[in-house]
Parts: structure tokens; sequence; C-alpha cells
């Protein structure tokens, strides 16, 4: 896809000098008000979007958090991307190896017992031993981490990258990194979000819904692509 656009403070550039990177919103640790809340808007804009579960989470019966049911829908009738993030956000690498195996296998697996496709993975909070990505990469067709870079041709699906909204930032934030990755004609560009409309935000990644439907409203002004991340690196 090409696309001829003005960015505020740069020069013009033409169809041939620039091509447009696909989009790609992930949402982790399903957060009821991502169904709640960022559903919708993605919803008015025909955008589908990747949702990363930890599995053990919605055995719990806890208010904040999607039933399997709503997980489910996402992707069986709605057309998201569910992936794996394991079994109740542990941080890989400070379990002992066979644990945290067995953790991605029963991760993945629960996955796949509720009809689910996944083929992403979220690494919690970007970190794994390297003993364990033989196993990861068996499961796992993509991998993404925590730490937000650029992503050119050829990708490498083994080790994306993104940038995770932070409670106290604005959409122009995310509106300066689509524009850099158009600029220097990056070939794809994650957006994480977390939770949506938290007061009482201790973790500090809520995004207000207003904020969401602005960035999405500036993607969808631009043309961009958005896609699930599976969908993003198979283009």
């Amino acid at each position: 896809m090409w696309i001829t656009l003005l960015l505020p403070g740069c020069k013009f550039f033409s169809e041939a000098e620039r091509s447009a990177p696909i989009i790609v919103f992930t949402f982790d640790d399903q957060h009821l008000s991502t169904y709640e809340n960022a559903f919708p808007i993605m919803q008015e804009f025909g955008y589908r979007g990747t949702n990363f579960v930890n599995t053990n989470a919605p055995n719990l019966g806890l208010p904040t958090v999607m039933t399997w049911a709503q997980i489910t829908e996402l992707e069986l009738v709605y057309g998201w991307e569910t992936g794996g993030h394991t079994l109740n956000h542990e941080a890989l690498n400070q379990l002992d190896l066979g644990v945290a195996l067995a953790n991605i296998k029963q991760d993945h697996q629960n996955l796949s017992d509720h009809g689910l496709n996944p083929r992403s993975f979220a690494l919690p909070r970007g970190q794994c031993p390297i003993q364990l990505y033989t196993m990861l990469t068996q499961l796992y067709q993509n991998i993404r981490g925590s730490s937000d870079f650029a992503m050119h041709h050829p990708l490498n699906r083994k080790a994306l990258g993104y940038l995770a909204f932070q409670s106290d930032w604005s959409a122009d934030i995310v509106k300066r990194r689509i524009q850099r990755g158009i600029l220097s004609q990056e070939a794809l560009i994650i957006i994480g979000f977390h939770r949506f409309d938290v007061d009482d935000d201790e973790y500090g990644n809520s995004c207000p819904s207003p904020t969401l439907r602005e960035i999405l409203q500036y993607t969808h002004d631009l043309q961009l692509k958005v896609l699930p991340l599976a969908e993003a690196v198979s283009q």
C-alpha cells in the first residue's frame, strides 16, 4: 500500500518515496475493559486486534477479567486474534526451566481447547531465557517483546517490538510514533494497550476511551491498514 501524506513540520513525500506500515493494536491481560470499552470503539472503525491472554485468569471469576465466552467471541465471531501470554503473567526468567516449559505448553493448550488458533505469544515483561525459545518457536509463529524499535522488512517474527501505552500519555505521543514509522518506511508498528478508563490506576497503563478513539481516528484518516498480528506479519 502506498500513500501520499503531509505531516506537520515535515517535507512533502510522494507516493514513490514512502510506503505505509501496517498497524497492529494489541490488548494484554484479558481486562474486561478491553471487551467493554475498547472493543466497541475498534468496531466503529472496522478494526480487529490481537488479544494476549493469561489463560488461568478467566477461570478465577474476577469481575475485572474477561470470561472465556467473551474471549472466544472476539476471535470466533469478530475475527480478532488470541495469543498466548503464560498462565498467570509469570516472568519466565524467574521460573525453573521445567516449570516455565510446562507453563508455556499448558497456556497454548488452554487456548486450543477453547477452539482458538494461537499463533502469537507476548513475553510477560519482555523477559525469556534463551533455552525457552526452542519451545516457543515450535508453538508460535510470532513472538512479541516489550520494547519499541523500528521494524523493517524482512521482519524477524520471533523478536517483534511494540509501543506500550502509558497512563499519562496523550494521543499525540502515539500519533508521533506512527508519523516516525511512516517517514522511516517501517513495515510494521505495534501499539499495545492494557486497561481502559481506570481511575485508580496503580499499574500506570490505563487509556481513556476518548484517547483510544482519537488514535484510531488518526490511523483511519491516514488510510493505514490495521490487522491482527498474525495477519500483519504474513502480508
